[in-house]
């Protein structure tokens, strides 16, 4: 009974090895050369979506530095355009002068920076002063001292605002006789070749908004920071007419004429720089980022 039990569990032992050894003895299935290419075709169909992102993502930022380079070409051209304007409005200061436009009063802003041609009288005793007020004149911008101290700094002075009435049509109209160091503000002796009926030229001038961080005018106190016509043609009873003597109305003592100052603002050249900076910088990181 025990040799039998014995030859059973030999068998079966014997059975069990030679299926393993024949499953051994066969070769593992290969993966299918359908997944593989199912593989290889999700792989690249990944990287033409990541190449695609790419090239999209690269024209987007490149519209940064193209749109800034464009904003400083536009500057370019303000900046030229801005340049021949005020060699147009100086070409306009040396020009003959022509009559006072008495009949074209509504249009007389369309005459600024025009030499006109006065005939009338002063009233004196309506003068007031603006200040402080800067100093202009050709010959002070051509000596440059740039001296605190000095008693003709352009920051130390005022200018002499006088009522003139025109002899055509009795029409009072707001003269700006020139510029006073402070000292002599308050002591402006009459000059006497402008006493009684004198003739001179001028240039018109328009109205002026009250410019940033200046106090408001005080008229009631005779106090002027800034040029209102409305208000000072109210303060000393003339027509709200505004011109500025030229520099060949000078009486030695008196005040110091020619003081218009063309007053165009022009930071183009400032904007236009950085535009073209801000174009640069960007253009560099856009090509490190994408193509270094």
């Amino acid at each position: 009974m025990r040799q039998i039990l014995l030859v059973t569990r030999l068998g079966c032992w014997n059975i069990r090895n030679y299926g393993a050894s024949k499953e051994s003895n066969f070769p593992k299935q290969k993966p299918s050369v359908i997944k593989l290419n199912e593989r290889t075709g999700k792989q690249s169909g990944n990287r033409e979506k990541k190449e695609k992102k790419f090239r999209l993502n690269s024209l987007l930022l490149l519209v940064v530095p193209g749109a800034a380079f464009g904003l400083g070409c536009w500057q370019v051209q303000r900046m030229k355009w801005k340049l021949n304007l005020i060699k147009e409005l100086e070409s306009k200061l040396e020009q003959e002068a022509i009559d006072f436009p008495y009949n074209d009063l509504d249009n007389l802003n369309q005459y600024e920076y025009r030499r006109v041609h006065l005939r009338g009288r002063f009233l004196f005793d309506k003068e007031f002063v603006i200040a402080p007020r800067g100093r202009f004149d050709k010959d002070y911008k051509q000596k440059n001292t740039g001296i605190a101290g000095d008693s003709e700094s352009s920051s130390h002075g005022g200018h002499v605002i006088t009522p003139f009435v025109l002899e055509k049509n009795n029409l009072t109209i707001m003269v700006n006789r020139g510029w006073l160091p402070g000292p002599q503000l308050h002591e402006r002796p009459v000059p006497k070749p402008h006493i009684g009926v004198t003739e001179f030229d001028a240039i018109v001038r328009k109205s002026e908004n009250r410019p940033q961080f200046v106090s408001e005018n005080i008229p009631e106190r005779g106090v002027w920071y800034y040029k209102n016509f409305a208000q000072m043609a109210e303060y000393c009873g003339a027509s709200p007419i505004y011109v500025e003597a030229t520099s060949e109305f000078t009486e030695p003592g008196g005040p110091i004429a020619g003081q218009t100052n063309i007053n165009v603002r022009n930071e183009h050249l400032q904007y236009l720089l950085t535009w073209f900076s801000l174009s640069a910088i960007t253009g560099v990181m856009w090509f490190l980022k994408f193509y270094r």
